[in-house]
């Protein structure tokens, strides 16, 4: 893993996303399984608590957001680079593929 991998903390993010979102739901169920069970409460009848979390999960989305721009561009410079690697080592194969058939036509 690289200094500047910025795939680590991607799932742990995506987790507490997942937790904030429940708790603006107010860990209600849309269709609850069972009659124990509450459901999600209407908007303008949510608890405070749920609302801070609605308002917590959008800056987890955000920096999540940020996380995947900042990975997708790691990645593509790396892909790119393991490219230029490649031709590079492929271009000195063939010089010396070239250099070969060369010494055997003398």
């Amino acid at each position: 893993m690289s200094a500047d991998d910025f795939s680590h903390g991607i799932e742990e993010l995506a987790g507490l996303i997942n937790f904030r979102v429940g708790a603006w739901h107010d860990f209600g169920y849309e269709m609850p399984p069972t009659p124990e069970c509450k459901p999600i409460p209407p908007l303008g009848e949510r608890s405070a608590e749920a609302i801070k979390a609605g308002h917590e999960a959008i800056e987890a989305i955000d920096e999540l957001t940020r996380q995947l721009y900042a990975l997708r561009s790691q990645l593509v410079g790396e892909l790119r680079q393991d490219e230029d690697v490649r031709a590079a080592r492929v271009d000195a194969l063939l010089e010396q593929g070239r250099q070969l058939r060369q010494e055997d036509g003398q």
